[in-house]
């Protein structure tokens, strides 16, 4: 984890200014990073670099929002190690996905997708990502991680404005 801190760090930094070279164009631009980070949402990358909030209601214009943060926060992960559960996962936004106006897309909620076909079902490893491959031997499984998603929801229109 050491070893490889700075090179997360930097990989965060180009996020951060890519997110940046488009929200000077766009102020409302909805962006939306994600992937495998190496990192939990409490990690240096998210907190310091990236400056990523874990509660909508303190966004500010130009903030970005990890709804994985609190999830994290609760326990939940999207791949366990030595019997600790990590939050690699990441979704991560800019905070004009966060609106009550449903007229447009917005975030709804946010989650890890653990149905029983993707977990070990027995051994050691009960209840962990069912794995591809286990000690150079194929097991049939999907990964060692548990895939996560997010819901934006639209309102639909109205049949005044051209819905059915």
């Amino acid at each position: 984890e050491t070893r490889s801190k700075p090179f997360r760090i930097e990989a965060a930094k180009l996020n951060k200014r890519i997110i940046d070279s488009i929200t000077r164009i766009d102020t409302s631009a909805k962006i939306i990073s994600m992937g495998d980070l190496n990192d939990d949402p409490t990690s240096d990358s998210l907190k310091k670099i990236l400056k990523t909030k874990g509660k909508p209601k303190n966004l500010k214009e130009g903030d970005l929002f990890n709804p994985m943060e609190r999830l994290f926060k609760k326990g939940v992960g999207s791949l366990a190690y030595r019997d600790k559960w990590n939050l690699f996962d990441q979704l991560f936004f800019t905070s004009s996905l966060i609106s009550k106006n449903k007229e447009h897309y917005t975030f709804w909620k946010a989650a890890v997708f653990t149905p029983t076909y993707l977990l070990d079902p027995s051994g050691k490893y009960k209840g962990y990502p069912l794995r591809t491959y286990a000690g150079g031997s194929y097991i049939g499984g999907h990964s060692d991680h548990f895939p996560v998603y997010l819901y934006l929801i639209k309102a639909s229109p109205s049949p005044s404005e051209g819905g059915e």
